[in-house]
């Protein structure tokens, strides 16, 4: 992509249309896109928006992340071991899992509250914003939330949605939720405390129990029992190939199309 669109203008109006969260705000940005350049506008077409854009993700996975860092993180954590022979690459895959899940606990037990630290800044953030906007009910569950810039959307509490979407996709509740939720307060109706309304993947208890488990030690290979096995595996046939061999991971489609 940056090959063929290199100015910033372009950046601008693809990330706009990454980052937006209804269908009608990506549409609105993609006509704009459409009349600065249809060459860029029929290139984006031809990727399925559900793999790219905010506003076609079902909510599903309680993320709104662009980025494929969770497999750059993973792929990263086994260059080491990835040119070692099967036994001793799931040797090191194990060892690494015992010192991650330590290191995991160590920051879980200086963590205070109830909400993970990423969740709480978040959290955080949007309360500030929530101090802008004004919530009126419609006397049921649901309510028409104002804020600057024009800035309107309906809030459903008894469903947990927003128009905005972005309480179905992070699971955070936003700036018109707490706005809801403040409106909620100021008309003595029960509100209780505002993690409970984040959702359970952004709680401590929750990142707890992902890493209850353990990673049992073992002995060293000189301890490790004989195979009955009566017959003695082999490598297989390999014929080096001319030059110097190749240890960087192939790129795949999806991250070529990102390039």
């Amino acid at each position: 992509m940056r090959k063929l669109f290199k100015t910033t203008e372009y950046n601008e109006y693809f990330w706009r249309c990454d980052t937006a969260t209804t269908i009608l705000e990506f549409e609105a940005v993609m006509v704009e896109l459409r009349n600065y350049d249809i060459e860029a506008y029929q290139w984006l077409l031809k990727i399925p928006p559900h793999h790219w854009a905010r506003s076609h993700f079902s909510g599903r996975a309680i993320l709104d992340m662009l980025l494929n860092n969770l497999c750059e993180v993973f792929n990263s954590k086994l260059v080491k071991g990835r040119d070692k022979p099967i036994i001793r690459c799931l040797e090191f895959i194990r060892e690494y899992l015992m010192k991650r899940v330590c290191n995991v606990m160590k920051v879980l037990n200086k963590c205070q509250g109830p909400i993970t630290p990423t969740g709480t800044r978040i959290l955080e953030a949007n309360t500030t914003l929530a101090s802008k906007y004004h919530a009126q009910s419609n006397r049921g569950q649901k309510y028409q939330v104002k804020g600057p810039w024009n800035d309107q959307h309906v809030v459903d509490m008894e469903k947990r949605e927003c128009s905005c979407r972005k309480w179905e996709l992070t699971g955070i509740p936003c700036k018109h939720v707490i706005g809801s939720l403040n409106e909620m307060v100021e008309n003595n109706e029960k509100v209780g405390e505002l993690y409970t309304y984040v959702h359970k993947v952004y709680w401590i208890y929750t990142w707890k129990e992902m890493y209850s488990f353990k990673v049992e030690p073992i002995k060293g290979r000189a301890m490790w029992p004989k195979s009955d096995c009566p017959i003695t595996l082999v490598p297989p046939p390999h014929n080096k190939a001319i030059g110097m061999p190749k240890k960087k991971r192939r790129i795949t489609v999806e991250e070529r199309i990102e390039i």
